[in-house]
């Protein structure tokens, strides 16, 4: 079925591919639906690199170059040629195409099951943009080009091989409407967190309203999961085994990996425990910020003076560790965030009340006094360390990636020099992959990675 997807893929000389004649039945679009999430799946995106590429370029974690791997991002060391910005740039760009393909398709069919791989097709279609622009815009670095956001692309083999990157205000404004999109076609029923769902759009609902500061929204996204009442938050003695399981606590959506389709040796948990290759370390910043009685520090073990993330990601034999892409835990972080940012009426102590739940229910003796925008975001850096959260929580903030103490063989520095990455450097964006700016004339680089 994969490989059927693939084909799909393969641009003859005029770039015409004849999708009408290959699309004809519901299983037809199920199959490219699943090809897409095939492609997130990999260890290029959300198999491993799309979550621990933000880690070790914030203060939670870092590579201690074992087998050389993350380096380039521990360091900041990008340049337009590197492998990592070309993997998301490539890899989301070929699920958009997929998603594309379903959502633009003459089939003729309709119904409730159609519907539902129709709207699985915006939601991939919004996730993937917002993947990219969170990578590759100019939002977060002072000077960029405001017009330099990613291009939105909607069309699959219709003439646009040459697209412009669209106004960042424009890229957010179309995958919320993509998003909106999705949650009308969607049957509310199907919540399996395997594949992209309602639950799922709606989760991530509540995080894009977040990075758009748009509150009421984001909240309201929010409480549509809250209100189900179908998730509590995983107590203290519990939270290790439901890592162990696999599959995660409280998922609403998450990548799945089986024995005979997992990343092998390039899984989250080779590259975080000490087997194999174990490139990434856990900061004793990160480890510190947790007090001793929180389970969430039980996750992370100390051996010597190295701290890793051996709780989250355990399976090391198989690589059968889902990756988890939203859990409930970050909807509640993300309306008690939305609550302190909007600040009107009693929103402060509704957020106290949310991260002081969460802490309480993690074990910690942590008890917040105030709900102060940054004090959510000490919480949330506490709940989802090393899922990929923490270089754009310091973005969006308008915070510094401080210069904590990372181990190289007997002594202690920094990654940078011993420098903080103030906000707004250049680095807050990748560079646009170098064999795309050769291939298309309307491609424009981002600041300070040449032309």
């Amino acid at each position: 079925m994969f490989q059927s997807c693939e084909n799909f893929l393969e641009p003859s000389v005029d770039q015409e591919i004849p999708t009408e004649q290959a699309v004809k039945t519901i299983s037809d679009l199920q199959g490219i639906i699943l090809g897409a999430h095939d492609i997130l799946n990999s260890a290029v995106l959300f198999g491993r690199d799309i979550h621990v590429g933000p880690e070790v370029m914030s203060d939670n974690a870092f590579s201690n170059s074992n087998s050389n791997r993350f380096v380039i991002q521990s360091q900041f060391n990008f340049v337009t040629t590197n492998a990592y910005s070309a993997g998301i740039w490539n890899n989301l760009y070929r699920a958009i195409a997929l998603s594309n393909i379903v959502i633009n398709n003459k089939s003729g069919l309709s119904g409730a099951q159609y519907d539902h791989v129709v709207g699985q097709a915006y939601a991939i279609r919004a996730f993937s943009h917002m993947y990219l622009l969170k990578f590759f815009g100019q939002q977060w670095v002072t000077g960029g080009n405001p017009d330099d956001g990613i291009p939105y692309i909607t069309s699959y083999a219709q003439g646009n091989n040459y697209p412009s990157r669209d106004p960042i205000a424009d890229v957010w404004t179309k995958i919320g409407e993509d998003f909106e999109e999705a949650t009308t076609l969607l049957n509310p029923a199907i919540t399996a967190s395997g594949t992209i769902n309602f639950r799922a759009v709606k989760g991530l609902q509540s995080r894009y309203y977040l990075y758009t500061g748009q509150f009421d929204l984001a909240i309201a996204a929010a409480d549509a999961i809250i209100g189900l009442n179908a998730y509590t938050i995983t107590p203290a003695a519990n939270l290790g085994a439901a890592w162990a399981t696999g599959t995660g606590p409280n998922s609403l959506f998450e990548m799945v990996f089986i024995s005979t389709d997992n990343p092998g040796f390039d899984s989250m948990s080779r590259i975080l425990r000490a087997t194999n290759y174990g490139d990434v370390e856990v900061t004793a910043d990160l480890y510190n910020a947790y007090d001793a009685a929180d389970a969430r520090r039980g996750l992370i073990t100390l051996t010597g003076s190295v701290y890793r993330m051996n709780g989250k990601y355990v399976d090391e034999l198989t690589g059968t560790d889902n990756v988890r892409i939203i859990r409930y835990e970050e909807v509640l972080l993300n309306k008690a965030e939305a609550l302190s940012r909007r600040n009107s009426g009693t929103d402060r102590a509704d957020a106290l009340a949310i991260i002081n739940n969460l802490s309480a229910a993690r074990g910690s003796a942590r008890v917040y006094t105030d709900a102060e925008p940054l004090t959510v975001l000490a919480e949330r850096r506490l709940e989802l360390a090393l899922e990929g959260h923490r270089l754009f929580d310091l973005a969006r903030h308008g915070q510094a990636i401080q210069n904590v103490p990372i181990r190289v063989g007997g002594g202690l520095r920094f990654n940078n020099n011993d420098t903080p990455i103030l906000f707004g450097d250049h680095r807050f964006a990748l560079p646009i992959p170098n064999a795309e700016i050769n291939a298309n004339s309307n491609m424009t680089q981002n600041l300070n990675y040449g032309s």
